[in-house]
This record gives C-alpha cells, structure tokens and sequence, in this order.
C-alpha cells in the first residue's frame, strides 16, 4: 500500500518519488510505503491553495456549511472503517478512537456547519486569513486535524495540512472525505513528510496563520519559523498531566479507570497522565493495588481488542523511555513494577511505575512520552496541589475522590481542564494548555480573530 499526499483534489506521489515505510506498532510489519514530501511538493500544493482562495472566499456562508456537512455525512458512513485505520496505524484501539477521535470530529464539522448559519453583528465584517496551515501529531489525529479544519473551511480559508508521519493513514482518510463531498480542488491539500515540511509550511510568506500541535521542540521550531512575520500563531506543545487520589476514594474499585489515563496511549496522547498523587495514609495499600492490576495486564495485539495496554508508536519510542526510565534510576528513583520492553512482536514496553522520585527532577517536571508513571505520595492534602503546581506545563489533570472534596482541589489545580472521576468522554472541546503547554491565539471560532480576520464598523452607516 502507498500513502501520497493530496493536493489540487488528487492523491499524488511526492516530486522526489521517495517514500519512507511506516511500520505496524502491534507487531512491527509494514503497513504502508509513504510519500517523503519535501519543498518541492510545499511549493505545488501552495501554488493551487492560491489559486483556489479567491473563488472560495466568494462562497455563501449556506455553501461552505453544506461542504462541511458533506464532509460529516462522509465520515459519519465511513466511522467504523475509519476509526479500525487510525486505530491500527497508531496503536490503540478502535473503540477508543471512535469515540474520542472520529465521533468528535463528524460533531465539530456539524457544529461548524451549524453556526455558519447564525447571524453576525451588522458592525462586524469577516474575511478569511487566506492560505493557512495546519500541522498535528499522530495521535488521534483526525480530530486534532479536523478541529483545526472545520473553522478554517468555516471562514473561507483554504488549508495546507501537514500530517505526521506516524499516521500518514489521515492524509488518505481526509482526502477521500474531500472527494466524496466534492470540496473544490486545491481547497485542502494534505502533505506528507517529516517535521521540515512542517517548518515550510510554517515560515512560507503566502501561508498566513499556523495551528500546530507537536512536542515542545517541534512547536518552538515552528515558532521560529512563523514568528519572523508576525503571523498568527496558534501553538500547543508538551505536557505534564497529574491525576490526584483523594481520601476516602475507593480506588481499589476504580483502579481500571484511575490508570487508564495512563495506559490507553502509554503516555504518549496529550491527554494522558504521567504522575499519580496519592496521601501516605493509603499509598501502601493503593501501590499494591495498582502493582496487581498492571501485572495482570496483556497487551492490545490487534485494535479489535479490549486490553488497555497500548503499544508504543515507534521503536525509537521504546527506546527513548528505555533511556528515561534507566536516566530515572539514576535520579534515585525506585522501579516498583515493569522498568523492560514487553519480550514479543511490536513496540510494546511494560507499563512502569517508578517511586522515590524528587520533584524538581527532570522526569517529573519534563514530558515522558511514554509508559513510565511517577507516583508520589504525600502526608497532606495541600501537598498534591503544590507538587502538581510545580511544573511548568500545565495541559489538563484528573481529581479522584468523593464529589464534597473535589472542588477545592479543583479549583486550586493549575491547567487548562480538569476531570473528574473520568477521562475523556468523547469531548469535542479544544484543551490549550496554560503556562508552556500552549503559545498564541487560541481562539477556536470560524469567526473569531484567529480563523478570520475580524474588522469592526465604526461611525454611522
């Protein structure tokens, strides 16, 4: 199977003719041969993004949302399909990414489409950015895209997107959905490739406004790219999420869904949780609660199934958290379950829990992309809030506990969302981090500042 890039309405190979293999995080094999896109085929797609703006701009408002309801019947038809390819191109499972990645996107076209039909105060004017772009990791990539693509599309803006090369499968999804709903050619082009195509995208002159989600280095590179030109600046980079157990919580109960947050993408999603605090009153008999249930534990070897232990997205990805993990004990940190790569097929890394570790150490301050899960536990409640607080990403976390306690954790909690006693719900809302987990405009409406630009009338008309 070869994965191409899709620009001016067509699945076509890169310019260069080179391709690179993505291999299968479930046991290694070779999915697909893939487009390596350079600036070559930055160039082309731009030259008919271009061409293809000005005739788009002057669509009705009632035009551009039958498009992107066109888009949602698509996806809508085609979900179970869909969310089995994501699925298997970036190791999780087809339930979980039906309902956090394809449902979420069909509703946020719907929602879009929706609210393109609303009216717009008479002293306000909207005209599009012109040529945006967008770039996004691989996981759950589909909604990460579409949240980003539905508003664009919304203001009249036509999109570079530039996917990532662990799951190039959303280039042919999203492609398909843009033939099926006949959206004119060169109105979306998806690209290929690796983070210099990213780069490209982000500092070309003609491409006006940039939404990107990636890690830290990847986002501050993008950064440099677009900044030089004042453009807009839509950013969301790592994250350190923390889950709080409260007294009184009956973990032994919820212990499946109080690690999930940690398995289900083994720590690599940006929703995930990488540190656990727990009250010494109850941190012995909560450790070996969890150490019973990770040891139990088998790996996910086909989407289809319903384990909770993820394989990572690459060989390189095991390797990295080898490294952590060994860089950790050094730190003083004691491995209390797993520290191994899983003995079998596939990228898998047994689920790690890792004890005694400082604070201000390196592993429980910078994100681990990875199955490693720091637990700490503390005498005091006001202990979990200061230690959580202490970090300098601030994405999202969890409260665990009876609903009498939870809101004043909650609301002492430095991120941008907080669950409580659940995870990730199929949600269609955007989380921007606050602190360094996220930098620019993070205005998510097709008629805000950053998916139009927004001109106000003044004096008499």
């Amino acid at each position: 199977m070869e994965l191409t890039n899709f620009i001016g309405g067509e699945f076509v190979s890169a310019e260069s003719k080179k391709t690179f293999a993505k291999l299968s995080p479930f046991d290694g094999s070779i999915l697909a041969q893939v487009a390596s896109s350079d600036a070559m085929d930055v160039i082309k797609a731009l030259q008919l993004a271009k061409k293809a703006a000005a005739p788009f701009k002057e669509l009705s408002k009632e035009q551009r949302a039958g498009l992107l309801s066109k888009i949602a019947n698509h996806l809508e038809q085609n979900a179970d399909a869909i969310a089995y390819e994501e699925a298997l191109y970036q190791g999780l499972s087809h339930s979980f990414v039906l309902e956090n990645s394809v449902r979420p996107a069909i509703q946020l076209l719907k929602e879009n489409a929706q609210s393109l039909l609303k009216e717009i105060p008479a002293n306000i004017l909207l005209q599009p950015n012109g040529v945006m772009g967008v770039i996004t990791s691989w996981c759950l990539s589909l909604k990460l895209v579409v949240e980003r693509l539905a508003p664009a599309l919304a203001a009249g803006n036509v999109v570079m997107i530039k996917v990532s090369e662990q799951s190039p499968i959303t280039a042919k999804i999203l492609g398909e959905a843009m033939v099926a709903a006949q959206v004119p050619p060169g109105v979306v082009n998806i690209l290929q490739g690796f983070s210099d195509v990213a780069q490209i995208i982000a500092g070309h002159p003609s491409i006006h406004a940039v939404s990107a989600v990636g890690k830290t280095s990847t986002m501050e590179n993008i950064a440099k790219s677009g900044l030089a030109q004042f453009k807009k600046m839509q950013l969301s980079g790592s994250v350190k999420n923390p889950a709080i157990v409260l007294t009184d919580t009956d973990y032994k109960k919820l212990m499946r869904e109080i690690l999930r947050p940690f398995l289900m993408g083994q720590g690599q999603l940006c929703w995930n949780v990488s540190r656990i605090f727990v009250l010494e009153s109850f941190a012995q008999d909560f450790l070996a609660t969890a150490q019973e249930y990770i040891s139990s534990l088998t790996p996910l070897k086909d989407p289809r199934g319903n384990e909770v232990w993820t394989p990572l997205i690459s060989n390189e990805s095991v390797q990295t958290i080898d490294g952590k993990i060994h860089s950790g004990v050094e730190e003083h940190g004691k491995v209390f379950v797993g520290g191994s790569r899983y003995d079998g097929p596939g990228f898998f890394y047994k689920p790690t829990v890792m004890l005694d570790l400082p604070n201000c150490s390196v592993l429980q301050q910078d994100e681990l992309q990875g199955p490693l899960l720091l637990v700490t536990p503390v005498k005091y409640q006001h202990e979990t809030l200061k230690w959580a607080n202490t970090s300098y990403l601030a994405h999202s976390g969890i409260v665990w506990g009876p609903s009498e306690k939870v809101m004043k954790v909650v609301s002492q909690l430095e991120c941008a969302q907080v669950w409580v006693n659940s995870w990730l719900q199929g949600e269609t809302a955007t989380i921007f981090g606050h602190k360094q987990s996220s930098f620019g405009n993070p205005e998510m409406s097709w008629s805000g500042s950053f998916y139009s630009d927004v001109k106000k009338l003044a004096g008499t008309l």
